[in-house]
């Protein structure tokens, strides 16, 4: 009703004027053939009758059509498909917005259209951001993966490989894995939802699994660790938790010259809480904030030199996912602490 209504509402000016003319029509007439006044009103009775079943033909029409366009509309609104299948129409209900306010058709019709301009404008820009985005990446993933390269290049030129050699050649084999994860990670964070499988994992498998990867660089750098047993039970997906421990993990070692690296838990409520303490050399006040921000690499990394400030941004991401949240404590030149909030597969019961 509502539409028919507006239906008539864009044609009362061709209403208007068709009662004008009859009723022209009719006052000429009665002037002058007042004994055919009857005839001259069936007549006029007549062209209404054909004048109203036009016009109901007409309006149906214009219902149909406007029905389509809101349904499209409300379609292009929830999927962001322009064009939708016959068999999910009927499933799509009418609801109030401003394609409902419209005042005619072709203001609705201005309406889709201004939504699917701006739809697609949007993700036009959204893809130019992503994709300089992933240049950016991949072009400091290029320069990044020559060091460790270069390094196994030297190592495999000198004569008689020492056990020492031995060590640091497959660190630098271990960084060249890590690299190609990162990227491999970085590329499939978009669909990382649909990847996810959250099951009950034991902590410390998960610790022990990620601290037996980077073995040969606490052997190398003479870094002790404290990894007492934890029986602790948390809700998460190993694949995508175990690359952000060894991210975590990884940085430790890299900026932790001696001491070493020390886990502790405990249970609060739905979570259970994960410190990892290094003794290294700590964050700068005014860096810490900053520290899982995409490509932040601070003044830590602008000595290391080799920091790419991606593996900080990605666990941020895919922690965000896992329903984990991260917070990171530091003084400079005593080392720096990670709490990782984790879902307990244990859940405590209410109080």
């Amino acid at each position: 009703m509502r539409l028919f209504l507006r239906y008539l509402k864009e044609k009362r000016t061709t209403l208007f004027l068709y009662m004008v003319t009859v009723l022209f029509f009719v006052s000429v007439g009665s002037l002058y053939h007042i004994e055919n006044m009857e005839k001259l009103l069936y007549a006029a009775l007549l062209t209404a009758t054909v004048w109203l079943i036009v016009l109901a033909g007409e309006g149906f029409r214009y219902v149909k059509k406007s029905r389509q366009l809101e349904m499209a509309y409300h379609h292009f609104t929830h999927s962001g498909e322009l064009l939708f299948p016959k068999d999910r129409s009927g499933q799509l209900q009418e609801a109030e917005g401003e394609i409902e306010a419209a005042q005619d058709y072709d203001m609705a019709q201005q309406a889709f259209l201004a939504l699917v301009c701006e739809a697609q404008e949007k993700e036009k820009q959204q893809w130019e951001e992503k994709n300089a985005e992933r240049g950016d990446y991949y072009l400091m993933w290029t320069h990044q993966i020559k060091t460790p390269i270069l390094a196994i290049k030297l190592l495999l030129d000198k004569p008689g490989l020492q056990e020492k050699d031995l060590f640091l050649l497959r660190e630098k084999l271990l960084q060249v894995e890590q690299y190609a994860e990162m990227v491999l990670t970085f590329q499939r964070l978009e669909s990382i939802s649909a990847d996810l499988v959250l099951q009950s994992y034991s902590l410390c498998d998960l610790l022990k699994q990620a601290v037996r990867k980077y073995s040969l660089s606490f052997i190398n750098k003479s870094l002790h660790l404290d990894l007492p047993d934890m029986e602790r039970q948390i809700l998460t997906d190993e694949k995508w938790f175990v690359f952000c421990l060894e991210q975590l993990l990884s940085n430790s070692i890299k900026y932790t010259v001696k001491g070493g690296i020390s886990f502790r838990s405990r249970e609060e409520g739905e979570r259970v809480y994960l410190v990892m303490e290094d003794t290294g050399i700590g964050i700068r006040p005014e860096d810490l904030p900053r520290i899982f921000e995409k490509g932040f690499t601070g003044y830590n990394g602008r000595l290391e030199k080799k920091s790419t400030g991606i593996g900080l941004y990605l666990c941020r991401q895919i922690f965000t996912h896992l329903n984990v949240t991260v917070r990171a404590e530091s003084s400079q030149g005593q080392g720096t602490a990670i709490t990782l909030g984790i879902p307990s597969a244990r859940r405590s019961p209410k109080s």
